[in-house]
């Protein structure tokens, strides 16, 4: 069967089914093709930046994943080493019109997005199988569901389809990688009793646990750690070790997420940074992890998706087709991408990175942070508010290199 429509887009999570539901919503012929039947815990991809909610309130799905049980929190508490007074970062306040970060569970805001796309007037396939992209203007798809092949003859081909995307293989785009700096160990859990509405980034012994409220007693819990401990958290006894390691933090709060239920898989993902100079060609254009990703420490993943389709959106709505026609994206996003490398970074040297001197690393970084002083508060503040806000500030490796020499 052959169908000629004017987007297809391979990969029906955040970003794909993101951009399907605003196009179709705006009278596009829309096909999504996804290979799951049914979305799984990725154990990644579960907060929202404050920046992030604002594009995903200009794609108008934010209430599409506040329906699906998407929580907004106002306040996040960041706890330094040795210290067990919290500092409070109203994220709340950082964005006009947005009320703070939003935490969702990946799988459940997959399918909801997806939901409404379809409701708005996409066809959604799943199941799909060998999916082939040859670009070109136009570009052809071909793919497989079950016994029966299909190719489809659009306007425009959006590889949405993650890290190992095939679209990115097919059209012989170049992938770069940033050596693995640390690793994000996840974990799923139901019947915490937290004494607030609040998210928790907390400095310990191993690296740097992170907690995300998702409402009704469910939170996201994540272990950062150095490399030496990538298989910690994994076998028999991982979700056990993972919970003990957070029960012997000694701050509020830790011993209501030791007390949890784990609904989930611990799993680990490596702390890595990969980009795309062109996430384009004639015919084809990248967005989210398929045009590279941030290194999920800096938890701004779902705000790059959702920048992503925002753009592409946009530049569609002019009849975007060939690759000139997408250099303003590519310019953008090469450039957002670099500042959320170095927020990363920076994230990781002041603490997690191991070594006799982290204490004081982590004791230089605590002193920025409560001063405000540039370059190192305003990378942190861009984490939440947006990479653009750091126009007009140099933005090198100068504050890595600041804590390093601490």
């Amino acid at each position: 069967m052959k169908q000629i429509v004017d987007v297809v887009i391979v990969g029906g999570g955040i970003a794909g089914a993101s951009l399907a539901t605003s196009l179709a919503r705006d009278g596009r012929s829309v096909i999504v093709l996804e290979a799951t039947a049914r979305f799984e815990d990725r154990v990644r991809g579960e907060t929202m930046m404050p920046w992030g909610v604002r594009e995903a309130q200009g794609l108008g799905v934010a209430t599409v994943l506040e329906q699906a049980g998407a929580h907004s929190v106002p306040l996040w508490k960041r706890y330094s080493e040795g210290d067990p007074v919290a500092r409070d970062v109203p994220v709340g306040l950082l964005v006009p019109g947005v009320g703070g970060s939003l935490n969702l569970h990946h799988p459940i805001a997959c399918q909801a997005l997806l939901d409404a796309a379809s409701a708005a007037g996409a066809e959604v396939v799943r199941g799909v199988s060998e999916v082939r992209v040859r670009p070109g203007c136009p570009p052809c798809v071909t793919y497989r569901c079950g016994n029966d092949w299909s190719e489809v003859t659009p306007g425009v081909v959006v590889g949405a389809d993650g890290r190992a995307s095939a679209v990115r293989r097919d059209v012989g785009i170049e992938l770069h990688r940033q050596a693995e700096v640390g690793f994000v160990a996840g974990l799923l859990l139901d019947e915490v009793d937290l004494p607030g509405d609040y998210d928790m980034l907390v400095e310990d012994e191993l690296g740097l646990f992170l907690l995300f409220h998702q409402g009704a007693g469910r939170a996201r819990a994540y272990h950062v750690v150095a490399p030496a401990h990538r298989h910690r958290y994994a076998g028999e006894f991982g979700t056990k070790r993972f919970l003990a390691d957070i029960a012997a933090i000694p701050v509020p709060g830790t011993d209501a997420v030791a007390a949890g239920r784990a609904i989930g898989p611990c799993r680990s993902i490596a702390g890595t940074d990969t980009w795309i100079e062109t996430p384009f060609v004639d015919g084809v254009v990248l967005i989210g992890d398929a045009a590279g990703h941030n290194d999920p420490t800096a938890g701004c993943g779902l705000s790059i998706a959702m920048r992503d389709a925002r753009i592409v959106k946009e530049l569609l709505g002019t009849g975007a087709q060939r690759a000139q026609d997408f250099v303003p994206y590519g310019i953008e996003r090469l450039e957002r991408m670099r500042r959320l490398r170095l927020i990363a970074d920076l994230i990781n040297v002041g603490s997690v990175e191991p070594g006799p001197e982290r204490r004081t690393r982590r004791a230089r970084f605590k002193q920025a942070l409560d001063a405000m002083e540039a370059p190192i508060f305003p990378l942190i503040l861009a984490m939440f508010a947006g990479p653009e806000t750091l126009d007009g500030f140099s933005i090198d490796d100068r504050a890595i290199d600041a804590l390093r020499a601490a």
